[in-house]
């Protein structure tokens, strides 16, 4: 006979990032380079996350440029990157923006 445990459920996903650390972030540009830094895979190159992201690898070294004249990343690949840095510090500086705390997007996503 054998034994059967519990599933243990565990969240592999994209952590959430603390409200102090989101918020020294004033623009989109500097949220995504810091979603980067704080990334849970360090060794991935970028030409990995290119790869995971769907964006062109030229364009993701623009993307994280403190340069403002660059190109900044579209939001079609925001769930993406944000899936391969391992955190949502874009998603959260975007609800912080709208003035929208956690819970009240979490309240809204399941009322609809």
């Amino acid at each position: 006979m054998q034994l059967q445990l519990p599933m243990l459920t565990v969240y592999s996903g994209p952590r959430l990032v603390p409200h102090n650390t989101v918020s020294l972030c004033t623009t989109y540009r500097q949220v995504v380079a810091m979603c980067h830094q704080l990334r849970t895979r360090t060794r991935m190159t970028n030409r990995q996350l290119a790869e995971e992201t769907g964006c062109y690898p030229s364009h993701l070294s623009d993307y994280l440029s403190d340069d403002d004249h660059k190109r900044e990343m579209p939001a079609k690949h925001i769930a993406a990157f944000e899936t391969a840095c391992g955190n949502r510090a874009i998603t959260q500086w975007l609800a912080a923006q709208a003035n929208l705390t956690i819970l009240e997007t979490f309240i809204q996503k399941k009322a609809a």
